[in-house]
């Protein structure tokens, strides 16, 4: 073989190694890029794993064929949540503002769904948080939202009782909509729990999420709540 053979050989192993890595590595990268934004829109220590399937090119070109992303153990706002998962389609991504990490680095998803999972406990701590309920303890089974603590009237302090059922009040957003409410155990009109829940509603919010979702159902069932979302189709 002459030095112009083994040139050629060379050159086409060394083309081969960096096609080869391309194909390897392109995908990881975008992911890893990817994961930043994500894990930035939330709060908390958030356990956030993204995997991208996409050819080399896609490091320059943007335009990513299919994306699943899976958080976990994540702050919405005040909001607890146990997991948010998705499954993007014909996703296109500005590669400058991807690498810069700019929430706004993904420009366009032809579709997608997913869910968002909210355990008893999460919901609990969230309620923690609120001023009109205190020591509030909460039971989610068949469709029902549960709730018993104390409520302030005035300068007393009173012991509730609430059950009620989680309604979509916006493409992002879950409201706690009261169906019966006791206080001290006097039926109260619902009227008035509408008014001591007020300041809890949204109860569920997605507008952080860094993509167009839509909210198709909510379900509450075995100490859980769980949201069925769809991704409005990008222009």
């Amino acid at each position: 073989m002459n030095d112009r053979s083994r040139l050629a050989v060379w050159l086409f192993t060394a083309l081969a190694v960096v096609v080869i890595f391309g194909v390897a590595l392109a995908p990881a990268i975008q992911a890893l890029l990817l994961r930043n934004v994500v894990a930035d829109s939330f709060s908390g220590s958030p356990q956030v794993n993204v995997r991208v399937q996409a050819p080399p090119w896609a490091l320059v070109t943007g335009s990513l064929p299919a994306v699943t992303i899976d958080v976990r153990h994540a702050l919405l706002g005040r909001l607890p949540i146990e997991r948010l998962a998705l499954r993007l389609q014909d996703v296109d991504v500005d590669p400058a503002r991807l690498i810069r990490g700019d929430p706004s680095a993904v420009t366009r998803v032809g579709r997608g769904e997913g869910e968002v999972i909210l355990t008893q406990k999460d919901v609990e701590a969230f309620l923690a948080t609120a001023k009109s309920v205190q020591r509030a303890v909460l039971r989610l089974e068949g469709g029902v939202v549960a709730v018993e603590g104390d409520v302030r009237l005035g300068q007393l302090d009173l012991r509730a009782r609430m059950e009620g059922r989680l309604v979509v009040a916006s493409p992002t957003t879950v409201d706690l909509y009261v169906q019966t409410l006791t206080v001290s155990g006097v039926e109260i009109p619902r009227e008035i729990g509408g008014v001591l829940v007020s300041s809890l509603n949204p109860l569920i919010s997605l507008d952080q999420i860094p993509f167009p979702v839509r909210i198709e159902s909510v379900a509450v069932e075995g100490g859980q709540v769980r949201l069925t979302v769809r991704i409005e189709v990008s222009p």
